[in-house]
């Protein structure tokens, strides 16, 4: 009865009409495909790094974390999120990388179709 106990799991698949955007990084940046997202549009995230590992951390306008994955080298994570808030997102690391760790910042927008 194990099974019933356990919790959801947090990880799900996208589905056919997921938005894809690659996430590359390096010491000391992020690079996005695009800088726009839709809100309510289901993203499929996928990241990479071309050095060391990287914490991928996705902030909210008010900088909560919203989700977060790990950039390995040569290999792609997938991090599938909707947006429900508009407004302006920021991609920092979660994972002391070097000496401008800090410097590790990015953004794109989620915003509302337009009427």
């Amino acid at each position: 009865m194990s099974l019933a106990s356990l919790r959801d799991w947090p990880h799900r698949s996208a589905g056919s009409d997921a938005m894809i955007v690659k996430i590359t990084s390096g010491q000391w940046w992020w690079e996005t495909d695009t800088a726009e997202i839709p809100l309510g549009q289901q993203v499929e995230f996928r990241v990479t790094t071309e050095d060391v590992n990287h914490g991928l951390g996705i902030y909210d306008p008010d900088l909560n974390l919203v989700a977060q994955v790990q950039a390995m080298p040569n290999y792609t994570n997938k991090l599938v999120h909707t947006f429900e808030v508009p407004g302006t997102y920021q991609i920092l690391c979660m994972e002391f990388c070097g000496i401008s760790h800090h410097d590790m910042i990015n953004e794109f927008d989620v915003l509302e179709e337009s009427k």
